[in-house]
């Protein structure tokens, strides 16, 4: 009986060393391997659709981890470590609103705009909309919208298409502007590559570029780094804590603030990498803010 009993604790403590270790080693899910194979992460297929002018790129499906630690403060190295497995030992970081780093999946993929979109297309839609001085250009970036702004061409569009075009969510923006990197950025953890992806306060002139005129990321999406500060469709959260985990927007009947992801052509570098949070009132202060689109086939 004896010899059982330490069998018994002998298996449970290599699966407890097992959980660690698949942990450690950033996995997600045993279900999400078991879907998807260690080929786990969403990425392009390839294929891609023209709507009115919008080009639109299509990810497959995948999960991803969304969030970072970076922003986190203070505690020891035994708090900061029980941190990342739920355990209250230690002297612990400040979270951060980025955080808890979680797994999202995206069971059907999504499609997603390869650029923000610009100044001719949103004059079709709305054609007293004034431009700014800071984005002048046809192929500029339409900036000064508010978030109804933004929802109102959505659905001005989806009429012009037949299809349902809508805002990202945050998960769907940050997938998309990470482009398979884990680091603070699409291209690593250094800014100072910054400048070959971003129009921002270093390099713009305090003012809006050409959208795609900076170098794409690895899925050949641009811009999600600077130029134009973008609206999705969720909610602002203080932090992850009950985030859905399926992709989809965050929202709450008659929350505040909505949620704005990337930085701007007036931001510093550190407001530009990609789990980066910003949020306004839907109907605020606008100046710098603009949008791209996502979208699922009505068959989704």
């Amino acid at each position: 009986m004896k010899r059982l009993f330490l069998i018994a604790v002998v298996l449970l403590a290599l699966c407890g060393i097992g959980v660690v270790a698949w942990q450690l080693a950033g996995l997600p899910s045993a279900g999400m391997v078991w879907g998807y194979g260690f080929d786990y992460s969403p990425g392009p297929t390839g294929r891609t659709l023209t709507i009115e002018g919008v080009e639109f790129v299509e990810i497959g499906p995948g999960c991803y981890l969304m969030g970072s630690e970076h922003l986190a403060r203070g505690g020891d190295l035994l708090g900061q470590w029980c941190a990342r497995f739920g355990l209250p030992w230690g002297d612990q970081p400040k979270p951060s609103n980025e955080m808890p780093v979680h797994w999202v999946e995206f069971p059907s993929g999504f499609w997603i705009a390869r650029t923000e979109i610009t100044n001719a297309q949103f004059a079709a839609f709305a054609p007293d909309h004034e431009r700014t001085e800071d984005s002048p250009r046809d192929s500029d970036p339409v900036l000064d919208v508010f978030w109804e702004d933004a929802k109102k061409y959505c659905g001005w569009l989806s009429k012009q298409s037949g299809q349902a075009i809508r805002l990202p969510s945050e998960p769907e923006w940050e997938c998309a502007c990470r482009a398979g990197s884990n680091r603070e950025f699409c291209f690593g953890d250094d800014e100072k590559h910054l400048s070959s992806y971003a129009w921002y306060l270093e390099n713009s002139d305090l003012k809006a570029h050409e959208v795609g005129s900076r170098r794409a990321n690895a899925w050949g999406l641009h811009d999600l780094h600077g130029n134009a500060l973008e609206w999705c469709e969720d909610t602002y959260h203080e932090n992850y804590e009950g985030a859905p985990a399926d992709g989809t927007a965050w929202t709450e009947e008659g929350a505040l603030y909505r949620v704005n992801r990337g930085g701007s052509s007036f931001s510093g570098w550190d407001f530009c990498p990609s789990p980066r949070r910003d949020w306004d009132v839907p109907g605020g202060w606008s100046w710098n803010r603009g949008f791209r689109l996502a979208y699922w086939h009505l068959d989704h």
